[in-house]
């Protein structure tokens, strides 16, 4: 397993040999193909040994968060995973080679119902948040599943990419600032402070505002001298 999951997690799953593998713990194909289908199938073997190694918890009870304990739990959940793979990070990095699977390993089982699993779990968290006001109500369940997946994407492979300069101290507050990223993106905006006020169309392009567009072109490096490409001759100050 160890051989395994060091090989998928510096070559991914597509170049990932199962040949090397083999080599390095001298197993026959013969008796590798006893144990597993195939290379998918060793895969997902692979990634069940690294969850259980770094102790993934998908067994938390949403009903036992509050408005109060909310993130700083969420932040503990995904600090973790990330501290007690420090010394072996080769067991955090072959489950994010999962991201990258092709379409058709994804909906094999037993992986599919797993990635199901991880959705499910999420999103009851996500439930709960919204259910104590900690978490907007204005975006879809598959809208908000997307931008937690990437800010902690991101944020993996960040870590991967500088993980052997970094300490114990460093991996925690990089996780920490982003569990407060996704809590700032998901954060419930006051009804009476919008961002937005407004759309452009909703907004009067003529008089003072055409000459701020103007003006503020007109003074671009890239259109100083051209006034054929101003926008006063695009008819925007007409």
């Amino acid at each position: 397993m160890e051989a395994a999951a060091q090989e998928f997690a510096t070559h991914g799953f597509d170049d990932a040999s199962v040949n090397r593998i083999l080599e390095t713990v001298k197993m026959s194909k013969g008796a590798a193909y006893y144990y597993f289908e195939d290379k998918v199938d060793l895969f997902f073997t692979v990634i069940q040994y690294c969850i259980e190694r770094v102790k993934l918890d998908l067994e938390l009870d949403p009903a036992t968060l509050t408005a109060e304990n909310f993130w700083p739990s969420f932040a503990e959940l995904h600090r973790q995973p990330l501290l007690r793979s420090f010394e072996q990070p080769w067991l955090f990095a072959a489950v994010r080679a999962a991201e990258h699977l092709p379409l058709a390993a994804l909906e094999r089982e037993p992986l599919a119902t797993f990635a199901r699993q991880v959705k499910t779990w999420m999103m009851n968290i996500v439930k709960r948040g919204q259910e104590l006001g900690v978490i907007r109500t204005d975006l879809s369940e598959d809208l908000i599943f997307a931008w937690l997946a990437a800010l902690d994407a991101a944020s993996d492979h960040w870590l991967l990419a500088h993980w052997s300069k970094l300490d114990r101290e460093a991996i925690a507050h990089i996780s920490d600032q982003t569990v407060d990223g996704m809590r700032r993106a998901l954060a419930v905006l006051p009804e009476d402070t919008p961002l937005f006020t407004g759309s452009l169309e909703q907004q009067d392009l003529h008089g003072k505002a055409a000459g701020r567009l103007t003006g503020s072109h007109a003074s671009h490096p890239f259109t100083q001298g051209d006034e054929e490409d101003s926008f006063s001759s695009t008819g925007f100050s007409s």
